[in-house]
């Protein structure tokens, strides 16, 4: 089954002052609800990802979701850990809650807070996500397990500091229109290919501009399933792609083709489908125009 995003609210990551971690979770929580025009009392499922590790004291912090509104006590909430791929491992449970039809509507949730913890505790915290029986004690701490990995790199394929220079140059660029980020400023590439006072190496063959930055913030979305989101008098986004297994369909999921081979086409001209019954299309140009969609891996 396909699922769609209906609804979603992002706070900026950076070091957020006077915030915490129930703060962010109930300020996106609610304005991810308020941003599908859904009502707390509609959602069937709650999925959180929170890494923690030691960076709060309150753990089941699935609960701390339901402080967004009185009308999601009682409905189920999950946490879930995956290291770095906590928020994504985050919306394909709430994926595969709806491709398993315990679910039409889930509100996924993702918020982490860092600053307010000691920089030595913040290295033991993140250590948690390596392997601890043989990786504690590497010098340097996460960044030196990848520190580690980017040198056993270079010396099977040669010295890649002008790749990592370029990447990072690129993703500080990109930084620089999005009001989200915690850098607003294009180094280039000088920059960061060029070992500094303010560019210094941290581990391995990794400068400062290499490495992840110390964050708070969260995000959030309301995922539905397609006979609920068709319908919405709200939908997301005209350009968003039809995903099923990891792959795009060949149509854009606004399109009105005919094409045998796709699924949108299919159900929209099925008899009593929900796409049958759906409003008339907006514009392509409008960015409102449908939900974005997606699906989860078979795995």
């Amino acid at each position: 089954m396909t699922a769609c995003i209906v609804g979603w609210a992002h706070t900026a990551f950076g070091r957020l002052e006077g915030e915490t971690l129930e703060s962010l979770i109930v300020r996106v929580a609610g304005a991810a609800l308020a941003d599908a025009g859904i009502a707390a009392g509609d959602i069937d499922e709650i999925v959180l990802g929170h890494f923690n590790a030691g960076f709060s004291a309150q753990d089941f912090t699935a609960s701390l979701v339901l402080q967004a509104s009185p009308d999601l006590r009682f409905k189920r909430a999950t946490r879930v850990e995956n290291a770095c791929a906590t928020g994504s491992a985050a919306v394909h449970q709430g994926l595969n809650s709806i491709a398993a039809r315990a679910a039409r509507i889930v509100l996924v949730v993702g918020a982490e807070q860092m600053t307010t913890t000691p920089a030595a505790e913040i290295g033991r915290n993140l250590l948690k996500a390596s392997y601890v029986r043989e990786e504690a004690d590497i010098d340097g701490g996460f960044a030196g397990i990848f520190g580690k990995i980017a040198g056993l790199y270079f010396q099977r394929w040669g010295d890649q500091s002008d790749a990592l220079a370029r990447i990072a140059a690129k993703n500080h660029k990109n930084g620089v229109g999005n009001p989200y980020a915690q850098i607003r400023k294009d180094l280039g590439y000088d920059f960061c290919r060029t070992e500094s006072e303010k560019n210094p190496r941290v581990a391995g063959p990794l400068k400062r501009t290499d490495c992840s930055l110390v964050s708070d913030g969260a995000a959030a979305v309301v995922l539905a399933d397609v006979a609920t989101a068709w319908p919405m008098s709200r939908p997301r986004s005209s350009s968003a792609r039809r995903w099923r297994f990891g792959r795009p369909s060949t149509c854009r999921i606004s399109c009105r083709c005919r094409s045998a081979t796709c699924s949108s086409s299919k159900a929209a001209r099925k008899p009593g489908s929900a796409r049958s019954r759906a409003p008339a299309l907006r514009s392509p140009t409008s960015r409102s125009s449908r939900p974005m969609i997606a699906s989860p891996s078979p795995s």
